[in-house]
């Protein structure tokens, strides 16, 4: 399969690599075959460019802990 290229290996964040595979040659997209995003890795594009938030609402939805630990110590 991979002498066909109907499997291809790609790099991965944290991954050795990976095996994906290639998109059929009649299907009418890319083809380049590439890796799938990290989790989280596109959530301030989407928040920001579909959503329509700011950056000041993005940095605040952060320090919230609703994406991620917050950026902030609570005070004690």
């Amino acid at each position: 399969m991979r002498a066909t290229g109907t499997v291809v290996e790609v790099d991965h964040p944290g991954v050795a690599s990976t095996f994906r595979s290639a998109t059929p040659s009649k299907c009418p997209t890319s083809d380049e075959v590439t890796r799938s995003p990290l989790l989280g890795e596109h959530t301030d594009e989407i928040l920001r460019q579909v959503l329509g938030f700011t950056d000041h609402q993005v940095a605040e939805i952060h320090d919230s802990g609703a994406l991620d630990p917050p950026r902030k110590v609570a005070a004690e």
